[in-house]
């Protein structure tokens, strides 16, 4: 019997992209489904790991080096991924001598600085990133301490504090061009597949015998899989992943629940060290940029990207808008105003933009299936979150099931 596809994706964001390249790879014929109109309405992906839920181990600090981005991230796109360092940076990477391609996602070095204020515990406890420097130095993470001024100025968007501040810097993290690697995927995805196989606005799906069936544009359609679906559990997806597993009578790992993150973008009074990611109370501080931020026609140091870490919500607690998040947490405005007024010094600031998410939060979980009957569902849970994280779930996913075959 003929079959549409070995495989059907559902999902929001950069997961299922990278699992139908992965298939691609291994010769199996993919359909994409989203149930949004624009593949990355949900926004699911950050640049980096913000570390803010609490001091990281080495092993964290690790896996958000540039060496294993590019390691977990270069086999699944379609083009050059570009690396940056600052031309003061010691990690053994020069500017490449020879064809750069200024338009490709780039990984880009960048330090992590986490300040403490040493008569007040309002911000990173002391004793706690002495314990952090202590482990960063046997893992041998170069980690090093900084104190008053020579603290404050390698923050981003720096004015002039000469407050009672320790500094404590890890050299060699990395962020990463979110936005840059998950068009220049799904470019790719939609010419290797056509039109026909990737499907945006996919609503009403229904288990059939040997496949499924879901209505877009209007019309139903009917689709044939040999070995089954990898479903991407995002928030957006929550309603019908527990509908489905209601209906099949099971009780799914739930995530801790559901973290709202803002990210709010400045106009700093002062360019910022590019190189730098300042981390104060719950917020990750860096000059926000595509590319490389030594050529001339890059976004300048000027704009300055706060991530900030809002409420963690029980999953039964939170309802999505359908046209995704718009609000902001109560107290973001004071803590934006208590970092550019009272920490950087400036006398105003401008806010040019926010951007909100939703990401769930998770213990170790594993996959696990909806639907037992032919073909199999699988619920990939863990998918949104810091890019890299996204890249190395994907994958295993798709192991899993073509390990099942």
């Amino acid at each position: 019997m003929p079959y549409d596809s070995d495989v059907a994706l559902l999902g929001t964001g950069v997961a299922p992209l990278i699992a139908a390249s992965y298939l691609i790879q291994q010769g199996k014929s993919v359909l994409l489904l989203n149930p949004d109109w624009d593949f990355f309405l949900e926004d699911s992906e950050l640049p980096l790991d913000p570390l803010l839920q609490g001091i990281p181990t080495p092993e964290q600090l690790r896996q958000s080096s540039p060496e294993w981005a590019l390691q977990v991230l270069r086999p699944y796109f379609p083009g050059a991924m570009e690396f940056w360092a600052s031309p003061s940076s010691h990690s053994g990477h020069s500017e490449p001598s020879g064809y750069h391609d200024e338009a490709a996602p780039h990984v880009r070095q960048r330090g992590r600085l986490w300040i403490s204020k040493m008569d007040k515990n309002r911000l990173w406890n002391w004793e706690h990133l002495e314990d952090f420097y202590v482990e960063a130095s046997d893992a041998d993470l170069k980690p090093q301490i900084l104190d008053g001024l020579s603290a404050a100025r390698k923050f981003p968007g720096f004015s002039s504090h000469f407050g009672n501040f320790r500094g404590l810097f890890i050299p060699k993290l990395c962020d990463v061009d979110v936005v840059r690697f998950r068009n220049g995927l799904l470019e790719f995805i939609r010419e290797r597949l056509g039109p026909n196989q990737v499907v945006c606005a996919a609503s009403q799906m229904e288990w059939m015998p040997e496949g499924l069936r879901f209505h877009t544009q209007g019309s139903l359609h009917n689709a044939k899989l040999r070995h089954g679906m990898l479903v991407f559990w995002t928030p957006r997806l929550s309603s019908w992943i527990l509908a489905q597993a209601k209906k099949a009578e099971i009780s799914p790992r739930l995530p801790n629940g559901v973290r709202l993150w803002e990210q709010w973008i400045l106009h700093s009074r002062e360019p910022s060290d590019p190189s730098v990611v300042g981390m104060v109370g719950d917020m990750a501080v860096w000059a926000d940029m595509e590319g490389r931020p030594s050529l001339p026609h890059s976004q300048n140091t000027h704009r300055l990207s706060v991530l900030k870490s809002g409420p963690l919500i029980p999953l039964e607690n939170f309802n999505l808008p359908q046209g995704g998040l718009s609000w902001a947490s109560t107290d973001s405005f004071n803590s934006l105003s208590n970092l550019c007024h009272d920490f950087l010094r400036w006398e105003r600031f401008t806010i040019s933009a926010l951007k909100t998410r939703a990401l769930f939060e998770w213990n170790p979980v594993a996959p696990w299936i909806t639907s037992r009957g032919t073909p199999p569902v699988w619920v990939i849970p863990a998918c949104d979150g810091p890019l890299v994280n996204v890249v190395q779930v994907a994958r295993s996913a798709c192991d899993s099931i073509l390990e099942t075959k």
